[in-house]
């Protein structure tokens, strides 16, 4: 397994994405990197950046997956995952469809995926702190925050946090890190059992997921029809087995 900490790069999921059909990567492979100078979201947008975010691309073996789990809904999955992670430090986080980090009512973050080469890409964009934009540390979370600690040096901590358990969950087992260094280590012999061993399915993640969706109703999405892109109210829309949603008679799929 190898883990990649930098303190810049124009984008985690792009540096992956071309590492890995340029080389021949075995293992289970994490980039993240302290600032992001040209992110990349959702239907080709840039995510801009804050004053502190996690931007973070991780690339698994296909081969790791679960066996019932549908490709199209891969951002589902690992969506609804992260979110339980995230949610010990905020607990009104929920995933928005397909593949949106909301605050309430607020996006705060988002999750793409990819196939390349036999791996999956799950790459995390998520706004830890901002004074511009909604964030993690918002609002109340804010104001509680005592007058002699800094938002500055909370958000930093908590970047930290999270990063130490996703390569926990993931079974990396690095040890302590400086944020301010870069890190690029390979630890041989470990395994991923994240999605094996733990019996993380694609019907039990999905399960719980689904407890929440009632929550898109009030929102948005868009969809591509033809090249167009459209932008359709999910007031009406039915969540279905494998991930996709039933709106207007179509059937839609969370390909990002």
């Amino acid at each position: 397994m190898r883990f990649v900490w930098t303190q810049e790069l124009p984008s985690t999921q792009v540096w992956l994405s071309d590492y890995i059909r340029k080389n021949d990567l075995e293992s289970i492979c994490i980039v993240a990197t302290k600032e992001q100078t040209n992110g990349i979201g959702s239907r080709a947008n840039t995510w801009d950046k804050v004053s502190c975010g996690l931007y973070l691309s991780c690339a698994l073996p296909i081969a790791l997956l679960p066996k019932d789990l549908p490709r199209q809904s891969s951002s589902i999955y690992f969506g609804q995952i992260l979110l339980e992670l995230f949610r010990e430090f905020h607990n009104d986080l929920w995933l928005k469809w397909p593949n949106d980090f909301y605050l309430q009512d607020e996006k705060i973050g988002g999750l793409m995926t990819q196939y390349i080469k036999g791996f999956v890409i799950f790459g995390i964009g998520l706004n830890i702190f901002s004074e511009e934009k909604s964030s993690l540390l918002t609002g109340k979370m804010q104001n509680n925050l005592s007058q002699k600690d800094s938002i500055e040096s909370i958000s930093i901590e908590i970047l930290s946090q999270i990063i130490k358990k996703i390569l926990h969950f993931l079974s990396f087992n690095i040890v302590e890190f400086a944020l301010q260094k870069n890190i690029d280590t390979t630890l041989h012999g470990i395994t991923c059992n994240a999605f094996l061993q733990n019996n993380m399915t694609w019907y039990e993640v999905f399960s719980r997921y689904k407890q929440s969706f009632s929550k898109n109703h009030r929102f948005y999405t868009h969809i591509n029809d033809d090249g167009i892109t459209h932008k359709v109210s999910l007031q009406d829309a039915l969540l279905q087995n494998d991930g996709s949603i039933v709106l207007h008679d179509k059937i839609l799929y969370s390909l990002r």
